[in-house]
């Protein structure tokens, strides 16, 4: 299981790099898919079934074939400028990189590492089941998250579509 687990993460590292290194954007969007399918198999090596097949159809699937519509409607080829690229960014993502390594230590800190364990226990999960522990959770406790998120996906799609649109014509 360790082994399993070493090699699925340093899967996720190379594909995680590849999103953000490659200078073409499908590229970009196919080593996501990658991640996600990496994802995929961290939750199913964790006994999730259910993620694991939500996160290979929604995700996976759906959203990266949108995100890849996305692309091919932009036409980002005429936007690559192949000079020298500016120092600013990387000064930005430095500070906002360490920004968040010490929200995400303090966030560990404080209730990341105590132990606890949380309301639903492998065995409350197995005594109902996977798949009801978690749509009654998404359907009661995290119903309004879930809402905006959805709204959040359609205003982003329409708004790349819109911007697609007006610069074709």
């Amino acid at each position: 299981m360790v082994v399993g687990f070493a090699l699925v993460a340093a899967w996720e590292l190379v594909t995680a790099a590849g999103v953000v290194a490659f200078r073409r954007p499908i590229h970009n969007a196919l080593a996501l898919v990658g991640n996600m399918l990496g994802l995929a198999v961290l939750f199913l090596m964790l006994n999730a079934q259910f993620l694991f097949a939500a996160q290979v159809i929604v995700y996976a699937g759906a959203v990266m074939v949108l995100f890849v519509f996305i692309i091919a409607l932009m036409n980002p080829v005429s936007d690559i400028t192949l000079g020298p690229a500016r120092g600013g960014e990387w000064i930005y993502g430095i500070v906002f990189g360490v920004i968040f390594a010490a929200l995400l230590g303090v966030l560990l800190v404080n209730q990341g590492l105590t132990g606890r364990s949380g309301p639903f226990t492998p065995e409350v999960i197995n005594a109902v089941g996977n798949v009801q522990s978690v749509g009654t959770a998404l359907y009661t406790k995290f119903l309004f998250p879930v809402e905006v998120t959805s709204v959040l996906l359609l205003i982003a799609a329409v708004g790349a579509v819109y911007l697609a649109v007006r610069r074709i014509r």
